[in-house]
């Protein structure tokens, strides 16, 4: 198949969605199928084997956001950045003969319906998320195939769109995400003494939840907390944890590596993903109990399809500190446990949540909407 995979911040930022479709690219591509991703003119470079990138210009959303009337709605500021790609990349999608043009956001539907209508390609979306806009419905006949990262986000497509879904979920690189022997000296420099130690990796935005992480992490005197990533959340909860007397036990070390995180999780005790609202999945979560952690979750979105409460780790209301320093303390405080969900997990997740299984949903879906099955 010649496949176009649609999505501007891919290669703008770092974030789950755009991991996701550089992995997507790369297993497809290994499958013998011809891949381009498009993205917008960005600092993230990767150059998976097999897969053409061709990057675009575009006007951030900030930039439209100068203009009084337009910044009361951030949908429409995406809308509007999105669409000042898409005037760039139409060319190459017109003139690329794909049998397939897959989306992650609705943005982007009229740049996929305009290929499909003109060049007969199939437009397939691929959610995570909802980031609906007013109108977006108009273009629902357009889209060939659909499936989502959860059930949790189908049933939100379903609901505003009337279309059938499937549940794809996300996959994880099983290979680099494994048990790793822990460096005793990268312990000691967040942890010293055997203090126990928190991992939380990802963005450092409010919907997170990392406020209550750190009411947490003052509830459970001597336990250490690693925070790997950056975000516009970051000065806030760094002022937090001063605030509340933690601050030495708080290492906000920034954004890593992906390569850098097995390590990260060796060296952890628990990871702990406390989100309030927007998680539709979490490949976090999946990446940790590959390593044999357990995981505290916040029962929101698509976590609870993803950590298995009682088996792969705990699941707490969202937005409670007390529970959430409960949950972790009860892991802290048993080794035994902590090994049993831990193996528990890396099971589950490589049951579920490879990209050999992810992968093979996709393709699936492929095979309904073109009408003939693929390796």
């Amino acid at each position: 198949m010649n496949i176009a995979l649609y999505n501007l911040t891919t290669t703008v930022k770092l974030g789950g969605v755009e991991s996701i479709v550089w992995d997507v690219g790369q297993k497809l591509a290994e499958r013998g199928h011809r891949v381009t991703i498009f993205g917008g003119r960005g600092a993230v470079r990767r150059e998976p084997p097999g897969v053409t990138v061709r990057r675009y210009p575009y006007v951030a959303r900030d930039s439209w956001g100068r203009v009084p009337p337009l910044r009361k709605s951030l949908n429409l500021l995406k809308l509007l950045e999105r669409l000042s790609m898409a005037g760039w990349a139409l060319g190459d999608l017109m003139r690329g003969g794909f049998d397939i043009v897959q989306v992650v956001k609705p943005y982007d539907f009229p740049i996929g319906a305009h290929v499909r209508f003109y060049r007969g390609a199939r437009l397939v979306y691929n959610s995570h998320g909802t980031d609906f806009f007013p109108g977006d419905v108009l273009f629902r006949r357009s889209i060939d195939g659909a499936f989502a990262c959860s059930r949790f986000n189908a049933r939100m497509v379903e609901a505003h769109y009337k279309i059938p879904i499937d549940v794809s979920y996300n996959g994880f690189d099983a290979d680099l995400f494994r048990p790793a022997t822990p460096d005793a000296v990268l312990r000691a420099r967040y942890a010293p003494d055997g203090a126990p130690l928190i991992l939380y990796a990802g963005r450092l935005v409010t919907f997170k939840g990392l406020d209550f992480l750190l009411d947490a992490l003052a509830r459970l005197p001597g336990a250490r907390l690693i925070l790997a990533g950056d975000g516009p959340h970051r000065a806030s909860l760094e002022a937090q944890a001063r605030r509340l007397g933690i601050a030495e036990r708080a290492h906000f070390i920034g954004n890593r590596p992906h390569t850098e995180l097995p390590q990260l999780h060796a060296i952890s005790d628990v990871f702990a993903i406390p989100s309030t609202d927007h998680e539709t999945f979490c490949l976090a979560a999946c990446e940790a109990m590959s390593c044999e952690r357990p995981v505290v979750a916040a029962r929101t979105g698509g976590l609870t399809e993803v950590v298995r409460d009682g088996e792969t780790g705990l699941v707490v209301p969202p937005a409670d500190a007390p529970a959430l320093a409960r949950a972790l303390g009860t892991l802290l405080d048993d080794p035994a446990l902590r090994a049993r969900m831990g193996r528990a997990g890396r099971e589950w997740t490589h049951a579920m949540f490879t990209w050999d299984v992810v992968i093979g949903r996709m393709l699936a879906c492929y095979e309904r909407v073109l009408g003939r099955a693929w390796p």
